[in-house]
């Protein structure tokens, strides 16, 4: 399918006729619809051509990515052990040629261990069989790795060969992480983890522009150190010694002390409040696994977090080494506190407790219990230790249920004081093995693998000769620009990029010789540079670039605003030269002093229009005046320099390797400064889109670029892309030079989208497809409307939330405005009039009176009032509306802006509301503007319902248009088509069922049509065309008739157009089909099973190891499709059942004879393949049931249903009104049902009865006949629930009829946990009717295949 060519029509089903083709694109759906002229929908084959593709969305490849790099981790280990084995084996094998074997052998059980003849060994130890030397005298004398290795350092004996390569072993296994450079001392020097932290915080200007003295160092360094203290008490300490007093630099002393800090107090932006990790701490279990999440939000900030860590993780190690100088050293001290610890309980439980007591402490394997065998995963049964199988229990969780059957339960209160104190440290019974092990750096063990080899090598030669070549292998890293050293030939390339010099085996110590890491390292640039936004085939600059910066910077400034007013482009130009050329961080408070100085402003001027302090910076261009001077570069050198730091700063030899080449006229020091910078990401945009584009100036038309347009003007980026300039006109025909006749999906592949969006684009294609093929020929008009990827939103707060914040830092006033909120109902601020007027303090927005509650909801009193008149724009939103009365809405009318007058008197009001959280600057903005509405801004609101900014759709628009080159493909958007559904009453409940899909392609249709007619794809021709004609968007509907050039899109009334959308959305004959799938990923659960549990051996190609009851296995084998398979059952009758293929198999059992052969490994007697594949959710229909085939259970298949749920009119109304309360109650579980909500016990009784109807009485009865009876039996138990009860009973009821994998809980009714699951028998022997449909993209095409006779 996927190298399938679209050649998009044919006339093969008849004459090309004009229609039009509505797309509804979401992540996991497609809705699609086709009218003709005067929107009535098609027909073909018999069907209405409209329709739903549902198909399941598609994931990134992070997952996978995870997997790929721990294997690749595991290999590069074990290639270190191989490299090392090779240096030690002859001496080793002099010694005992059986060494390497029994290390080998040493997974197996001891009656399937191997010698060197392959013969079971009479002892079974993995390591020493020496007379005098076994695993239980090397167990005795070093009880751990630690102790071994600690003593290599210190004997004067010469020690045995073998228990040093068992050292090193270790250390090559674990030998920690490469964040940190430097050697040891520096590591464990506190400042210099500490003086990178605050110079990070310093260079973003968030605080500690104060120089620390020495007192102050010494005191943060002792107090990171101390562990008697919690994260809290360190905070404040901190907080005091360092004499923190911003808000930023008190968090900051937090998030090193591992306390939950909210990114917006450090980083003085409220806007991080809304992402999707909002607050975060280094302490989290989960910490690493979102620390991704926290890169992505904050971008180049996140420097800042990384130098933090570092901190943290400092604090971490001290605590772990303690006084001791070498790891080993502390450990073995840590083994022998467990040892004392251990020997002190065992011996205060058996003295102050019973022998059950101490047995269940002690000895009890369980995975209920979280004892000591538990914490430990070891008990010993009949003398002998045993692991325990399953997961071990935390330390913390071991401390619980101590506390709760020890300390809680032994009446000595010196024993019960001494173990609360050590519980509360954490340090009781510590553990060897911890989640602190991951902050020790390479260098500690590095430390201790130099002491043994200089310590033991005038004893032992081989490490006099091999010493360079044992810390090289131990030191060596394979740089990430050089990535795999083996890859694989696939789809005609290699999956790696490494460069090679010669041929031959690769070691550490001949790594330069056989890899060109220059030449890899320009592979990797040209695979890994993302491409721009706007120009498809060009590279993106780097983000700290000296043009990219400039743009930055620009398109920032020009948003500037001096009491509403934009600022001249002169002023603008000389705060460019003056302030952004003279400071690295510029803030409001320097622009200001700038602007007083030169006399355009005062301490009352109004500044907006910047968010803050400015976010962008010109980083590069100060670096490079203060490293760079005495000598000229080009813009272009300057450029590549920039470049060269961004690829290659994380390995500053390379890099200083590449500018000596590259910049001969650099002295050592300027190359040595260079390559000390840290420029990090990459832009959005090309030099080319930047410099190369070009339009001519709109009013002396010359010939200007887009960074020019910037300089030259006070425009935005977007506002340089409209139609004010011809600059969108340069980029499409830049994007279009290279025209394709056909398209494959591998083209899709090199789109810069997601892969759920590449999955969309996909399936729209094989949809259009089909319906050019019916239609004769492709469509006139295409409207395309795609819905936003999903993204963490995190939990909402609710509005009563966000005001009770607010107005705690409005204690000193008069009203108790806290105390009036906690008695008002969270339903209550659902209504934006009552919310507005606290956000407003209770006051009108225009003349500042008080508004008398009682009075509020007299609509002749106080309105609610658009500040950008609905006419012009269509936004809805909060930011666009306030609280005013009634005369101030009447006068307004649509003019904008506010009277100067009320701007005036109103200011200090605003400015208030704003100060204090209450508005948003855009709201301020908005209200305190003094000028109307220009030619482009007019433009640009028309332009918000026409013009698609999300680079995903733009992808799709830009494929279609090459398939349909003479089609109009027009954008939808989504607000649009959902104040048309709102106006005419068009109701929509996403979770009845799916055909609001189609209903959406439809409207999309009709909208966009109307909007296409009356402004063409160009806002600004309409307003040039018709200069100083009003228009109203919020009435194009309801008043006129919409048409140009003799055609009608649009005519108004109950008896117009409206007349055949009615009668269009009334019909339910939408074709809905699903794309079929085999599935790929995982084999198996990630975790083996203990033995004698799992359905696959933990290693396939190992004999020994088959074994499931001796060595466990994997559960839950992933099945990747069906087939249909018939076979004889007793006496010979035949049988047909439905079998699961393994992914892990698939490949291998693709003909037919070997998928035989395996069908009957599983039991199947002289099994005949009827139909090779079954895809998840592939269409069944069982005795006139609809279902799509989704997984499997045990000998049972699972379904989810494909019969779309239709209710009536009120009973659809009901359910979205229950909808509305289960969505409040996922944020509030004590939610309520108020008045406002109008749900009735009638009408919910009435949906419950339509529900038991429908199972009872309709298709639906064939397979949930069951469920019908238990509401029958019930009824009386839900009528006597009450409301909120009801509404979650009817909602779980609602679970049955949905076409997805689910179960409804009626346990609220007596009644099942799960009910409703739709199951079938593998074995369909006995089933009456059974079939397969085979549906074409669209549904259009269908081919029935009877699994009885095939």
């Amino acid at each position: 399918m996927r190298m399938m060519y679209i050649k998009c029509w044919t006339l093969e089903d008849g004459m090309k006729k004009d229609y039009y083709v509505g797309l509804d694109a979401g992540t996991n759906s497609l809705g699609w619809a086709v009218t003709d002229e005067n929107y009535g929908i098609q027909r073909a084959h018999g069907k209405d051509l409209w329709g739903v593709r549902l198909f399941d969305g598609a994931d990134t490849a992070e997952e996978r990515r995870g997997f790929r790099t721990g294997r690749r981790r595991l290999d590069r280990r074990n290639w270190r052990l191989d490299l090392l084995q090779e240096l030690f084996s002859e001496e080793i094998n002099q010694l005992d040629d059986g060494f390497f074997l029994r290390m080998k052998e040493s997974r197996y059980l001891p009656e399937d261990k191997r010698d060197k003849n392959g013969m079971c060994p009479e002892l079974p130890y993995a390591l020493f069989v020496d007379p005098d030397y076994t695993d239980k005298d090397y167990h005795k004398q070093f009880p751990t790795i630690y102790h071994l290795r600690k003593w290599l350092m210190e004997t004067e004996e010469t020690p045995d060969i073998r228990l040093v390569y068992l050292a090193l072993h270790h250390m090559m296994k674990h030998r920690g992480h490469f964040l940190f450079s430097g050697n040891i001392d520096e590591i464990r020097e506190f400042r210099t983890a500490f003086d990178a932290f605050i110079h990070a915080v310093r260079e973003e200007e968030l605080g500690f522009d104060r120089a620390l003295d020495e007192s102050c160092y010494k005191e943060t360094e002792k107090i990171l150190k101390d562990t008697q203290i919690t994260r809290t008490a360190k905070k404040s300490q901190l907080i005091k010694c360092t004499g923190a007093q911003t808000q930023a630099e008190k968090n900051f002393m937090g998030l090193i002390s591992g306390c939950t800090v909210k990114l917006s107090s450090i980083f003085e932006n409220d806007e991080l409040d809304a992402c999707a990790r909002p607050k975060f701490s280094f302490s989290d279990a989960g910490y690493d696994e979102y620390a991704g999440e926290l890169r992505d939000q904050l971008s180049e900030q996140y420097t800042i977090i990384e130098y933090a860590k570092a901190v943290y993780d400092w604090a971490l190690l001290a605590d772990v080494l303690g006084t001791s100088r070498s790891i080993s050293e502390a450990k073995t001290l840590l083994y022998e506190k467990h040892k004392k610890d251990l020997r002190y309980l065992k011996k205060l439980v058996k003295q102050q407790l019973s022998p059950a007591a101490y047995k269940e402490l002690f000895v009890l394997s369980s995975d209920k219990i979280a004892n000591y065998p538990a914490y430990i995963g070891m008990t010993k049964k009949n003398g002998k230790k045993t692991a325990i199988q399953g997961k071990q229990c935390t330390q913390s969780e071991l401390y619980a249920y101590l506390k709760k059957n020890v300390v809680d339960v032994i009446p000595d209160k010196e024993a019960v004081q001494y173990l609360q104190d050590e519980i509360e440290r954490g340090t009781f019974l510590p553990k060897l093995v911890s989640k602190e092990n991951s902050v020790i750096p390479y260098q500690i063990h590095f430390y201790e693998l130099n002491r043994i080899l200089e310590h033991l090598q005038d004893r032992i030669p081989l490490l006099k000769k091999e010493g360079e070549k044992i810390r090289g292998i131990f030191t060596f890293r394979i740089p990430y620009y050089v990535g795999p050293l083996n890859g694989i030939h696939q789809n005609g390339k290699d999956t790696n990029w490494a460069s090679r010099k010669k041929s031959g085996k690769i070691y550490p110590w001949n790594f330069s010789e056989m890899i060109d890491e220059e030449a890899s390292a320009e592979n990797f640039i040209r695979r890994m540079t993302n491409k721009c936004t706007y120009l498809s085939k060009e590279d993106v600059l780097p983000k700290n670039s000296l043009l990219y910066s400039k743009f930055m910077v620009l398109n920032e400034l020009n948003n500037l605003r001096l009491d509403g007013e934009p600022v001249s482009v002169e002023l603008k130009q000389s705060i460019y030269q003056d302030v952004f050329q003279r400071y690295r961080k510029v803030t409001q408070k320097k622009l200001r002093a700038y602007l007083m100085r030169e006399g355009v402003a005062n301490k009352e001027t109004d500044i907006t229009g910047v968010d803050g302090d400015f976010k962008s910076s010109l980083t590069a261009y100060h670096d490079f005046k203060e490293k760079l001077s005495g000598i000229e570069l080009s813009q272009t050198e300057k450029e590549s320099i920039i470049l060269n730091i961004t690829l290659f700063g994380e390995d500053k030899k390379l890099l200083l390797k590449r500018l000596e080449k590259l910049f001969p006229k650099l002295t050592d020091k300027q190359c040595a400064a260079l390559s000390n910078l840290s420029y990090k990401g990459w832009g959005r945009l090309s030099r080319k889109f930047l410099e190369e584009i070009t339009a001519p100036a709109p009013e002396t038309g010359e010939v200007w670029t887009i960074i020019r347009t910037l300089w030259e003007t006070n425009d935005n980026l977007m506002q340089i892309l409209s139609t004010k300039y011809r600059f969108a006109e340069q980029i499409e025909a830049e994007n279009d030079s290279e025209e394709r006749q056909e398209i494959s999906y591998q083209l899709l592949e090199n789109l810069a989208v997601s892969p759920a969006v590449r999955r969309q684009i996909w399936q729209t294609l094989l949809v259009l497809k089909e319906l050019c093929k019916v239609q004769g020929g492709p469509p006139r008009r295409i409207f395309v409307e795609m819905a936003r990827e999903k993204t963490n939103s995190g939990r909402t707060r609710s509005r009563k939330q966000t005001l009770l914040e607010l107005y705690k830092h409005c204690k000193s006033e008069e009203r108790d405005w806290i105390n009036e909120l906690q008695k008002t109902e969270d339903s209550k601020l659902r209504s934006d009039k009552l919310y507005l007027y606290y956000t407003q303090k209770g006051r009108c927005m225009y003349s500042g009176e008080p508004i008398d509650l009682n009075d509020l909801w007299d609509n002749t009193k106080y309105d609610i009032d658009h500040i950008y008149p609905q006419s012009k724009v269509m936004d809805d939103s909060l930011d666009n509306r306030v609280l005013v009365k009634r005369v101030y809405n009447g006068e307004k009318e649509d003019h904008y802006p506010i009277e100067e007058s009320i701007r005036k008197n109103r200011k200090e009001l605003w400015k208030s509301l704003l100060d204090g959280g209450f508005i948003s600057k855009e709201k301020y903005k908005r209200l305190t503007r003094a000028t109307m509405f220009d030619a482009a801004e007019l433009t640009g609101f028309i332009a918000r319902q026409l013009v698609e900014t999300r680079q995903s759709t733009k992808a799709v628009a830009s494929i279609l248009k090459q398939i349909f080159p003479d089609t109009d493909i027009v954008y939808v958007k989504a607000n649009t088509v959902s104040k048309f559904r709102q106006d005419f009453e068009f109701m929509k409940v996403r979770e009845m069922n799916d055909l609001h899909h189609a209903k959406d392609a439809y409207l999309n249709i009709v909208v966009g049509n109307t909007y296409f007619v009356k402004f063409t794809k160009d806002a600004g021709w309409f307003v040039r065309e018709n200069p100083g004609r009003s228009y109203n968007l919020q009435k194009m509907f309801t008043k006129g008739t919409v048409q140009r050039n003799g055609e009608t899109a649009w005519v108004s009334g109950e008896k117009g157009t409206i007349r055949t959308i009615r009668k269009i959305m009334a019909k339910n004959s939408v074709i809905v089909t699903r794309r079929p799938y085999e599935t790929t990923g995982g084999f198996y659960d990630q975790m083996p099973v203990k033995k004698g549990k799992g359905q696959i051996p933990v290693k396939g190609k190992d004999e020994r190891l088959q074994n499931i009851e001796k060595y466990g296995g994997y559960n839950k084998e992933a099945g990747s499709y069906f087939t249909l398979v018939e076979s004889e059952g007793k006496k010979g009758t035949k049988i047909r059942t439905i079998e699961y293929i393994p992914i892990r198999l698939k490949k291998e059992l693709e003909e037919d004879e070997k998928l035989c052969a395996y069908l009957e490994q599983r039991g199947l007697k002289n099994p005949r393949i009827c139909l090779k594949k079954i895809k998840i959710d592939t269409l069944f229909k069982v005795d006139g049931f609809a279902m799509w085939l989704s997984g499997r259970t045990g000998n049972q298949l699972i379904f989810k249903g494909a019969n779309q749920l239709i209710l009536s009119k009120e009973d659809t109304m009901t359910l979205k009104k229950i909808q509305k309360f289960i969505g409040r109650r996922k944020d509030d579980k004590t939610v309520r049902i108020y008045d406002s909500d109008q749900l009735t016990e009638e009408n919910l009784c009435h949906l419950y009865d339509t529900f038991l109807e429908k199972l009872s009485n309709t298709v639906y009865a064939k397979r949930l006949q069951a469920q019908a009876k238990t509401l029958t039996e019930k009824k009386n138990t839900f009528l006597a629930l009450a409301k909120e009860e009801k509404c979650i009973v009817l909602n779980e009821i609602l679970h049955m009829f949905q076409c997805q994998s689910g179960s409804a809980n009626l346990k609220l009714i007596g009644g099942p946990g799960s009910a409703g699951i739709l199951v079938l028998n593998s074995d369909i022997t006995k089933c009456q009717n059974i079939c397969i449909v085979n549906q074409s993209p669209a549904g259009i095409y269908e081919q029935i295949l009877d699994m009885k006779t095939i």
